[in-house]
């Protein structure tokens, strides 16, 4: 039998494969989606490892730099100001140890946390 939009036993194929194949996009759509939340819960996770992992490792470093610096500034105070600079050498040095103990530790803390955070998503 023909109708005006095509034969009457063909439509209801249509019907059928074109609710299938809707069924089978929003199936795919739950299912990205759900991967997706998937992956921002397991890069929290590591991020926040990453982040413990990476202060352990460096905690004190700008500390170490400043307690050097200051042996080292009094080391120099003594030999260049025959003692009476020593306060001096050491203050200038405590303050030249920690901006240096910060900078490298910061630099040390970015390496840690990559290392760690890179560790974390492939073993995940």
């Amino acid at each position: 039998m023909q109708s005006p939009r095509g034969n009457i036993e063909e439509r209801p194929i249509r019907t059928v494969a074109r609710n299938a194949a809707a069924a089978l996009a929003a199936a795919a759509l739950v299912v990205s989606l759900a991967a997706s939340a998937d992956a921002a819960s397991r890069r929290a996770y590591c991020d926040q490892q990453a982040r413990e992992y990476a202060d352990q490792q460096t905690a004190g470093d700008t500390v170490g730099g400043a307690v050097g610096g200051a042996l080292l500034g009094a080391g120099v105070g003594a030999l260049v100001g025959g003692g009476r600079a020593v306060g001096a050498g050491a203050a200038i040095g405590a303050g030249a140890g920690a901006l240096g103990g910060a900078a490298n530790g910061s630099a040390q803390w970015r390496q840690n946390y990559w290392a760690s955070f890179n560790d974390c998503m492939q073993g995940y």
